[in-house]
């Protein structure tokens, strides 16, 4: 299992982009996390799993470190 590095909160996982217009859909994956600064990390993918796959590579590339594992 991994976790979000502290202070980051994962907002979501859609089809699409949402945001802007909850009534646009494509067929790509949009993972984002955000922490209470306001900064924010996207991913993107074909399917859920690859989008969360790209978040996690994203914020590892940005120096923001996942904890795996069933620690805790």
């Amino acid at each position: 299992m991994a976790t979000l590095p502290p202070e980051w909160e994962l907002m979501g996982v859609v089809r699409g982009p949402r945001e802007v217009d909850p009534k646009i859909l494509s067929a790509s994956w949009l993972a984002w996390a955000r922490r209470p600064t306001g900064q924010r990390v996207e991913g993107r993918g074909e399917c859920p799993e690859q989008a969360l796959g790209d978040l996690t590579n994203t914020m590892r590339k940005s120096g923001q470190a996942f904890k795996v594992g069933n620690e805790g």
